[in-house]
């Protein structure tokens, strides 16, 4: 079967005096988000939707890039939104909601609030559990350098056949991701800007306990959950995305700054 050529691009929609900044996940691209930045925007919010370091361009390139990568260019795009805008919100769709608590925790006066979306504290799928232990820290790691990645978890059928993302993923990346994963973690303990996590029940990537885990251990007494119960993990294209950005926004617009 012919691969599909990934023609992801940033996204940066000017509106109002209050900005949202939107992460894509690991291996993903902005595309991801378009459909969420979209309403954000006709909401009068200005948007941007950076592409990550080494997404959307080839594996190769994406396998040498490493956490601190995606995060130069989170904070980029942070940088150049706070520049243009009064009030700055952050929302990151599974590692991209790594990013977005890392970002909050650099900048806890800036960053106003947070969305969390399918937001892996903690994973616990085959290539975690079973791959990435037997071969991360052995010689097999020359050798066993990709994982192939199976169908694109989205339950509605055309928006998983039009998703864009890698085939296969970089064991080394993978080691960036639990990293990045790790840091996170303990930055959730410090975090106090009003935060919405959303989850899916049928999420088949990132168990929905996350969403439990993050409310109990966040440190924000202003924290809002919602389920969904009929997408699965990439939530910004899926059967519910209409309600994942009905209630982003609605979150968001209680702390923009008169």
């Amino acid at each position: 079967m012919k691969k599909r050529p990934i023609h992801g691009r940033p996204y940066y929609l000017e509106g109002n005096d209050t900005g949202i900044l939107l992460l894509h996940g690991f291996t993903g691209t902005p595309q991801c988000m378009r459909y969420l930045a979209e309403a954000c925007h006709k909401a009068k919010f200005t948007v941007s939707v950076p592409m990550l370091e080494g997404h959307g361009t080839s594996i190769e390139h994406f396998e040498r890039t490493s956490w601190e990568d995606w995060y130069q260019s989170t904070e980029r795009a942070f940088h150049e939104l706070k520049a243009a805008c009064k009030t700055v919100m952050v929302a990151g769709l599974s590692m991209g909601g790594l990013l977005t608590l890392h970002l909050a925790s650099q900048y806890p006066r800036v960053v106003q609030a947070i969305g969390l979306l399918a937001t892996p504290l903690f994973l616990d799928g085959f290539l975690i559990r079973s791959v990435f232990p037997a071969v991360w820290k052995t010689p097999l790691k020359r050798l066993y350098r990709y994982q192939s990645k199976s169908t694109a978890s989205i339950n509605d059928p055309v928006a998983r056949r039009r998703y864009q993302t890698y085939e296969k993923i970089p064991l080394a990346n993978v080691a960036e991701l639990l990293e990045i994963q790790a840091m996170a973690r303990e930055e959730l303990k410090q975090i106090r800007q009003p935060t919405i996590v959303i989850h899916s029940l049928l999420d088949q990537t990132v168990p929905y306990s996350n969403l439990d885990y993050i409310k109990a251990i966040v440190a924000t007494d202003e924290v809002q959950t919602v389920t969904l119960k009929r997408s699965n993990h990439i939530i910004t294209v899926d059967y519910e995305k209409d309600l994942v950005a009905k209630k982003l926004i609605r979150f968001f617009k209680k702390y923009r700054k008169k």
